[in-house]
């Protein structure tokens, strides 16, 4: 499937309106007014979600793999296996929009430590978590079904050693994904450095070596997606100069590695969450947008897991500060407008008319 080479009138509307919701202010810290704005300026003032999932849609066929990067050792000092909420519901998600609406294969990938979470939360959308050695041995089967439904995700603990994260990253490249997809991954700067979004910096050791495979993968002409709400995030380097001038902690936080399009939103999992409605308008199936259930199943299957909210540090039900009540009814925003936004002429309608 290819995006539409003219972007019709109504799905500009749509994009447009997807941005403007993820990007509102949320938790009212000042940031995202500058990180949203300085990537829509270099996005040519395109609405960025549905650039992300345009591009998503020209590059990916059936069957082809994607690959996506999130995990965050939250408070890697005390245990590099405590996960955030931040990040593995998104990936989720994302996986889910991505197998229904294009029939791809996603790749998940995050530190080993953090994939109990990543599988948890795939279970909580109906997809079935696997290996690369178990579904290469599938597609491999003098029984396998073509044609038949397979909605699958590969997990995969991505290397913390440097010394093998070429070795990592070439393995997953070779396996030719259409895309590749960091959401709420620290970003690694000149020095090696992680850092939080107030400056303080994590343990480079425990840290996956994902930014090497998204390096790898830009220089050899793959597209890359970064998504981040703080500016310290994987792909935030597109935007190097407004952070360190805007930004408190500017120059500590930004990180070194580029991506082909960055995507800011309020919270990481509003973009990946505005991909898929974008996805969603432009196959025109609302069913790649995850439901508003979905979401809360999200959230408890990450709670259940030990995943704490990033901003108190509590195993609770919220995303960055954000209820599970507010995270729900964003979902349930995002399809109002994709429904509104692909037949407009329905809410002019009077009753009579309607029924």
């Amino acid at each position: 499937m290819n995006a539409p080479g003219t972007l019709s009138s109504v799905h500009y509307n749509i994009g447009n309106a997807i941005d403007r919701l993820v990007s509102v202010d949320l938790s009212a810290r000042g940031f995202i007014p500058v990180l949203y704005d300085e990537a829509r300026k270099l996005n040519k003032d395109q609405p960025l979600c549905l650039t992300a999932a345009r591009e998503l849609i020209a590059r990916t066929g059936a069957g082809q793999f994607v690959v996506i990067a999130t995990g965050l050792p939250i408070r890697g000092w005390f245990n590099p296996a405590m996960a955030e909420n931040d990040g593995p519901i998104r990936a989720a998600s994302l996986a889910r929009g991505l197998y229904v609406g294009l029939r791809a294969v996603p790749i998940l990938i995050c530190e080993e430590e953090q994939t109990l979470v990543l599988r948890a939360c795939l279970r909580a959308v109906g997809m079935t978590p696997t290996t690369f050695a178990e579904y290469d041995a599938a597609m491999a089967s003098e029984y396998l079904v073509p044609g038949r439904d397979l909605p699958v995700a590969i997990v995969h603990g991505f290397t913390a050693n440097a010394a093998k994260a070429d070795a990592d990253a070439n393995m997953i490249l070779s396996r030719k994904p259409g895309v590749l997809v960091s959401t709420e991954r620290q970003g690694v700067n000149e020095h090696g450095h992680y850092h939080y979004g107030r400056g303080e910096r994590n343990i480079p050791g425990i840290m996956a070596k994902i930014d090497r495979l998204f390096e790898i993968a830009k220089s050899q002409g793959f597209f890359t997606i970064g998504i981040g709400d703080g500016g310290n995030e994987l792909g935030m380097a597109n935007i190097r100069s407004a952070i360190i001038e805007r930004l408190p902690f500017g120059d500590k936080i930004v990180p070194s590695v580029a991506v082909s399009l960055l995507v800011s939103a309020s919270v990481s999992n509003f973009g990946c969450y505005g991909i898929e409605a974008c996805l969603a308008a432009l196959i025109g199936n609302p069913l790649v947008l995850h439901s508003a259930e979905q979401e809360l199943a999200l959230i408890a299957a990450c709670v259940r897991e030990g995943a704490v909210d990033g901003v108190t540090g509590f195993v609770e039900p919220f995303v960055d500060a954000l209820s599970e009540e507010v995270c729900a009814g964003l979902t349930r925003l995002l399809h109002a407008i994709v429904k509104n936004g692909l037949n407009p002429s329905k809410i002019f309608q009077s009753p009579e008319a309607k029924n």
